[in-house]
């Protein structure tokens, strides 16, 4: 419930208290010898006008003082929660920034060990992304990546994760996910890319995607950072055989890829 109403409930209960403290006033002042019910009882009838007015003027300044009062900390709290949302969110895509995905994923990471369920993680990076920016301007490559980011969101899983990774990468986190369900998300994505009209009226380009994957089953010498350089070697790989295409990551592919170069775009 918001403050505003729950502020203006708790003043207007609180207003209907001001008879009762009346009551009690008068009863300790100077009054006839009477027995509390009785004295209730004359002090109503002798001042009922005064006692309803009392109790609608007090109920009514409390609720509007409750009002005004719920009103202030409902704008506060949104305006934090708006803060909050840009210290975690990047401003192009929507997804989440480096900062979310990190602190998530160490959030993640740790619940991954504790209940000894796989935790994959995808590294994304558009083809050809230089290409896209120096052939028809950054205000269109910046609507390649809202668009991608959408088609993400659209694709990955109820309580997977996506975020911006920086520039044109970006990384998934898939809690409770074994390697095939990884695989599948991957392609799913890359398909969904691939077959998108990036059009904003008269430009229309295909673009790509290269993905990476990596899954880890419960390791506890193993890091989220071991995770995600797993997903980034097998997004090495994958651009490095023509782009366009998921590769998972396993130890004999990280081994012969540990010393290649990566290639760019």
């Amino acid at each position: 419930m918001q403050k505003l109403f729950l502020y203006s409930i708790l003043g207007a209960l609180l207003g209907l208290g001001a008879p009762l403290g009346a009551l009690f006033l008068l009863w300790f002042s100077p009054h006839p010898a009477l027995q509390l019910p009785y004295f209730i009882v004359e002090e109503w009838r002798d001042h009922l006008f005064f006692f309803c007015y009392m109790l609608a003027g007090t109920s009514l300044a409390f609720g509007l003082f409750g009002f005004f009062l719920g009103r202030s900390a409902d704008i506060i709290e949104a305006h934090n929660r708006h803060l909050a949302l840009l210290a975690t969110q990047d401003e192009l895509t929507g997804l989440g920034n480096h900062r979310f995905l990190h602190e998530t994923f160490q959030i993640e990471f740790r619940k991954h060990l504790d209940e000894r369920k796989p935790l994959s993680c995808l590294m994304m990076d558009l083809d050809h992304f230089k290409k896209v920016n120096d052939t028809w301007g950054h205000p269109f490559g910046d609507y390649v990546l809202r668009h991608f980011a959408g088609l993400v969101k659209k694709s990955i899983r109820s309580g997977d994760l996506a975020a911006r990774y920086g520039g044109e990468e970006f990384l998934c986190i898939l809690p409770h996910c074994d390697p095939k369900e990884a695989l599948d998300v991957a392609e799913r994505i890359r398909m969904e890319t691939e077959k998108y009209p990036f059009t904003n009226g008269e430009k229309l380009m295909r673009v790509t995607v290269s993905i990476g994957t990596a899954t880890s089953l419960g390791r506890a010498d193993h890091s989220y950072h071991h995770l995600v350089g797993l997903a980034d070697q097998a997004l090495y790989e994958a651009k490095h055989k023509g782009r366009n295409r998921v590769v998972q990551a396993t130890p004999v592919r990280i081994k012969k890829l540990s010393a290649a170069k990566r290639p760019r775009a």
